[in-house]
């Protein structure tokens, strides 16, 4: 539909065509009668925290002539409802994200939706809305800067862990050469030398004297 929509249409701009997702879209339900039976209508609710152009667009768009319209070649009529307070989901892909024109502030300023005011709900509206970059630049980027600051956190743990390395290296070497220099340093015991004592089986007497009877004739 939003391809069909009248060239004359404000809409009619590829600005818009971010707020075409399934994520941001309002989930329609059977309305029912008083005996509870479906009567063939959808009843669609918009997000409370759909900003006043996010309604008019989908509203023009929901407007808009079906390009493709069913085979049986009745439409389902629907019924706009009251308006939920729906969730603002966190996205991985910058496809699903909300942007800031699609989101009311007022909406966003009250205290339990503060949180949502993060990248990872609402993105920025890019260059087709006037703003410097476009979503997808700023990621780019700051995906960047978090890549290069882990290759510098990574080389310094590399340069510590060289760095202790060599520490324990050196402080091993130290170690060694300390306790040389204090074996060197230990006192050596003097030898004495002791003269050897003749032993008693090869210790020569001299000749006994001869007895004082061998005169007496």
């Amino acid at each position: 539909k939003f391809n069909n929509l009248p060239a004359t249409s404000e809409y009619k701009d590829e600005k818009y065509r971010a707020a075409i997702t399934e994520s941001l879209m309002s989930p329609d339900e059977d309305e029912v009668d008083n005996a509870n039976k479906k009567t063939g209508h959808f009843i669609s609710h918009a997000a409370t925290y759909w900003s006043t152009l996010m309604s008019q667009f989908l509203e023009a768009v929901d407007n808009a002539e079906d390009p493709l319209p069913p085979a049986t070649g009745k439409y389902t009529v629907r019924m706009k409802g009251d308006m939920r307070d729906l969730p603002l989901v966190a996205a991985k892909k910058i496809e699903n994200h909300a942007h800031c024109w699609m989101v009311s502030s007022a909406w966003l300023a009250l205290p339990d939706n503060k949180k949502f005011d993060a990248p990872s709900y609402i993105l920025d509206n890019g260059r087709a809305w006037g703003d410097a970059k476009d979503p997808e630049e700023i990621l780019a980027g700051q995906k960047r800067v978090k890549e290069e600051k882990r290759l510098i956190l990574s080389r310094k743990q590399v340069k510590i862990e060289a760095m202790e390395e060599k520490g324990k290296m050196s402080a091993k070497g130290k170690g060694k050469a300390k306790a040389n220099l204090k074996r060197q340093e230990q006192p050596v015991a003097s030898t004495i030398v002791v003269p050897a004592i003749a032993s008693s089986s090869t210790l020569r007497l001299p000749p006994a004297a001869e007895s004082d009877d061998e005169f007496s004739e």
